[in-house]
């Protein structure tokens, strides 16, 4: 693309967290009629707090307006001769592709019913399984150690363990969207944390400053991250409380695979347990909770994920997400410490 000859990194970075929050600012009001006429609007479920049932139909899978953003913020910024690039965005846009097609099966059964858990996760399997393939015959198979910066060479554990970022951060974003603007007021300084570890990655003299391993054109990532961002900041002037327009899996599971997918890029898959930590706890939440009823017959929390047992103690919505959102800005900062 011609403005890559024109433009230095820093430039694009600014030109496409602008460009993708104004054309989500300015697609938002749109997408919020089309998709209500469409029938693409959220259902209440029957195993989710009652509160929750003044939110059926709002519009959902507003998600895509992320992917539409990012995707004409790319052709003018966004540099896709390199691989680096080409492989988040793929990621991004296969696991929005699925989320899409789950909203709209709740649209056409007109319930909370979508696609089938056992089939989503089979998708989400499948991709993860060839990211972790490639991975494996065309790039080093060490695993970076934050902090105590060291290597270990893991081989063909390399695999399930890139299978493991993958589908787990996707769901753990998706388990986390439950409340107005939670998902993505925690994706937005995770995101940030590692638009920066791009940034520092691919210059080999910030990476040997900062010790961390040095990835060839994953300077570009942070361009590509800007463009998530400034859609996310876009899209959270409509979710956020009380939300006019949800990102339905569209958005959760798209964001949840360019985080995830960011990390292997660029050696950071260990820090992602502390950066995505307020979505690590949802997921852990779901698990123990699940793994508590089936063994014990009895349950840890009110009900999970984790927000949703500080709602049914009486908290206010805003009020916990908000503390999210301040949990989720603490753990990046310390993730941030990785640099130094």
């Amino acid at each position: 693309m011609l403005p890559n000859l024109v433009f230095p990194l820093t430039v694009k970075v600014e030109g496409a967290f602008l460009l993708s929050f104004f054309l989500v600012i300015l697609m938002g009001k749109v997408a919020v009629k089309w998709l209500k006429n469409k029938g693409m609007v959220d259902y209440f479920r029957s195993d989710g707090p009652s509160s929750h049932y003044s939110k059926k139909g709002i519009p959902t899978g507003g998600g895509i307006l992320v992917l539409i953003a990012l995707g004409l913020t790319l052709l003018i910024f966004g540099k896709f001769s390199n691989e680096k690039v080409r492989i988040a965005l793929l990621v991004t846009v296969y696991l929005g592709i699925v989320g899409f097609w789950d909203d709209w099966k709740k649209s056409v059964s007109q319930s909370s019913r979508g696609l089938r858990v056992k089939f989503k996760l089979l998708l989400q399997i499948i991709l993860a399984s060839l990211v972790g393939i490639y991975f494996y015959l065309n790039f080093n198979t060490k695993l970076y150690i934050p902090f105590f910066r060291i290597y270990l060479n893991i081989n063909l554990l390399y695999i399930p363990l890139i299978m493991a970022v993958i589908v787990g951060t996707c769901n753990a974003v998706n388990l986390t969207d439950g409340l107005d603007g939670l998902a993505l007021g925690c994706i937005i300084p995770s995101g940030g944390v590692y638009a920066i570890f791009s940034f520092f990655a691919g210059s080999f003299y910030l990476s040997k400053i900062s010790r961390i391993p040095y990835i060839s054109g994953a300077g570009e990532l942070g361009v590509f991250w800007a463009a998530l961002l400034g859609a996310s900041c876009g899209l959270l002037w409509y979710n956020s409380y009380p939300a006019r327009l949800f990102i339905g899996d569209t958005g959760s599971q798209a964001l949840g695979g360019a985080l995830g997918i960011t990390s292997i890029l660029i050696k950071q898959e260990i820090l992602l347990l502390l950066v995505g930590g307020v979505f690590v706890l949802e997921a852990l939440s779901v698990i123990l909770q699940v793994t508590s009823f089936q063994l014990r017959g009895k349950r840890i929390l009110k009900m999970s994920p984790l927000h949703h047992h500080f709602e049914l103690k009486g908290i206010e919505e805003p009020k916990i997400v908000i503390r999210f959102w301040i949990a989720s800005g603490l753990l990046a900062l310390l993730g941030i410490g990785a640099l130094f």
